[in-house]
């Protein structure tokens, strides 16, 4: 069979359909590696069709750089199947001279997954610990100078308030980037609308301190 012409909307063939196209697509792949457009159709076909480790399989060999998501997808099949050096490249369907992504090397060689999480994990943990800290010392703040019968304990809480509102705002940037960096783009924009809204919150009130 004759693969399908591109752009084509895989999901709509049927399944005999799709895997006759692609595996003649794969065909012509392993007979010229360097074939950019049949490596391009093959990487799109498995994108529409929600395969990401199959994805990233063919887009390592791709001038552009293949997805983040993609290739921790592979790297993971990658490790699953205890494969090596060239078993990796066979699959691919690329020559030795193509570097292969830092995340698959390791996968290759048994090291720990390296997917940026625990990095990440440091800054969230420490944004989000900043945010809480700053909302207790609060309380604490506004209950003793209450206690005290300060005059201005009401000014004091607004200052405070504003103050754990910007921290509040930092945590859920960092949140959103963190969830874009990671290729999760829905909760990235979920995110982001929280941080818009809390943060034009913060800065009317802090406009409202400020008269």
């Amino acid at each position: 069979m004759m693969p399908p012409p591109s752009p084509v909307d895989w999901t709509a063939l049927d399944r005999p359909t799709r895997r006759e196209a692609l595996g003649a697509l794969k065909a012509r792949l392993q007979a010229n590696p360097a074939d950019q457009s049949t490596r391009g159709q093959i990487v799109n076909a498995y994108r529409q069709l929600g395969n990401p480790d199959q994805a990233g399989r063919f887009a390592i060999g791709l001038d552009e750089r293949p997805r983040p998501e993609e290739v921790r997808a592979y790297s993971a099949m990658v490790r699953a199947l205890n494969a090596d050096e060239s078993t990796t490249r066979r699959l691919c369907l690329v020559t030795a001279e193509v570097n292969l992504p830092d995340q698959v090397m390791h996968a290759i060689e048994g090291r720990a997954p390296d997917d940026g999480w625990r990095s990440w994990g440091v800054l969230l943990f420490i944004v989000w610990a900043i945010w809480v800290a700053l909302s207790l010392v609060c309380m604490v703040v506004v209950f003793g100078f209450a206690v005290a019968g300060a005059r201005d304990v009401q000014l004091i809480a607004q200052w405070w308030t504003a103050l754990g509102g910007w921290a509040l705002v930092v945590a859920l940037l960092t949140t959103a980037v963190w969830c874009a960096a990671s290729g999760k783009w829905i909760p990235a924009l979920v995110w982001s609308l929280i941080t818009v809204v809390v943060a034009g919150s913060v800065v009317l009130a802090s406009i409202a301190l400020l008269r």
